[in-house]
């Protein structure tokens, strides 16, 4: 009996002492505070303490991370979230990611976030070619950005109540299913070419479900001082009502490396969505992602020209400056109370961005911006002048 006490006890630590030896851990602390001004001004924060972590596991790795946020505005909230669960293997040539996990799709600008499922790949080289599956109910909405379709129940404008959990925290529910493809070294080793096809099933209890397909491409191309990137998605929309409507979206954006002393970039780019018409619908994706600092229009029904320049002060210090002008393509998809003509143009931003780093596990940042009304068209004529400032921290140990 002894014998075999000891046995199993060699066997333990031969099989798993190894692996907790092996394992890391730590943790991430965040904190941001945003003031912004206009008819009215207001200021909102968070802060979230994130412990992380890492494991060898079988053949693979396990990650894990979870937080609890304080966000602060008219009232505190506390806001509990399992931030990510990732076991990735590879059995070459394949590589398996499952759990809660980071993705984008080939665009860039429809699907990306954290998703719950898995993530199927295979490298051959000159080839990569995957898959995944993912939903979307189980993630907590204000940090998953999941689109709003119409009907939807699901409403971002309601706070986290205790007693009405699973009406205020989750993510609308969408079924996610994609195919895609990497074409690395297109042309002469300096492209890169993306595609892929991806469907969202809407899973709501809405009486009119919104289901969408698109087929997503983007190339990008570095060649010195030069990197062009051009990206767009085909979408059809389905519903019961309305049958098969198609709709379009394109990002181009390209930059250049000055020659000055700083490390720098110079960037120009443009994204446009088609609107509501007779002949197009208005792009829905899967996330709702703001395409402003001050003036925040989900990218649906809208065109944005940017420009930006950041730079390298110091080794630790960086710093941006830059500016946006908004068009709308439709007069339905972004709505605002300052809005009174049945005018396209809404005006320019402008903003403004440092980053100082002065270890590696501590940054501080600020950003702020203002938008002027008075540049576009569609508002009334006494709008007010907005701005937005934003300080952060993030602090790992």
């Amino acid at each position: 009996m002894i014998k075999r006490f000891f046995f199993f006890v060699i066997l333990f630590i031969t099989f798993f002492a190894g692996r907790i030896f092996a394992a890391d851990f730590g943790a991430v602390f965040t904190g941001e505070a945003v003031a912004e001004g206009g008819d009215e001004t207001g200021v909102t924060g968070k802060t979230i303490l994130a412990p992380w972590f890492s494991v060898p596991l079988g053949t693979g790795d396990l990650f894990f991370s979870a937080g609890l946020g304080v966000y602060y505005s008219e009232k505190t909230l506390f806001v509990p979230e399992l931030l990510r669960l990732e076991y990735s293997a590879e059995f070459a040539p394949f590589t398996v990611r499952a759990g809660r996990i980071p993705w984008r799709d080939p665009s860039g600008f429809t699907a990306k976030g954290l998703f719950d499922g898995a993530d199927f790949s295979m490298d051959l080289g000159q080839i990569r070619f995957g898959a995944v599956a993912f939903y979307t109910g189980l993630l907590y909405k204000n940090t998953a950005d999941i689109n709003v379709s119409p009907g939807d129940p699901r409403d971002y404008s309601l706070p986290l109540d205790w007693n009405d959990f699973g009406d205020t925290y989750f993510a609308p529910r969408r079924l996610i299913a994609a195919l895609y493809g990497e074409f690395p070294g297109l042309p002469r080793h300096r492209g890169n070419l993306y595609t892929g096809i991806l469907a969202q099933f809407d899973l709501s209890e809405a009486d009119k479900r919104f289901h969408t397909q698109y087929l997503l491409l983007r190339h990008t191309l570095d060649y010195h001082i030069f990197d062009l990137s051009a990206a767009g998605a085909v979408e059809l929309e389905n519903t019961k009502e309305d049958g098969v409507r198609a709709a379009l979206a394109l990002s181009l954006d390209g930059g250049a490396r000055l020659p000055l002393s700083l490390k720098n970039r110079l960037s120009l780019g443009m994204r446009w969505t088609s609107g509501e018409g007779s002949q197009t619908a208005a792009f829905f994706p899967v996330i709702r992602e703001a395409q402003g600092l001050v003036l925040k229009p989900h990218f649906s029904g809208i065109m944005v020209i940017r420009t930006n320049f950041e730079a390298r002060l110091l080794p630790s210090l960086s710093a941006g400056l830059g500016g946006r002008y908004f068009i709308r393509t439709d007069s339905e998809s972004f709505a605002d109370p300052d809005i009174t003509k049945d005018k396209h143009p809404l005006g320019a931003e402008f903003f403004s961005s440092l980053l100082w780093v002065p270890y590696s596990d501590l940054s501080f940042s600020a950003e702020g911006g203002i938008f002027l009304p008075k540049t576009g068209t569609a508002m009334r004529d006494d709008a007010p002048v907005r701005w937005s400032l934003t300080l952060g921290t993030i602090f790992s140990f």
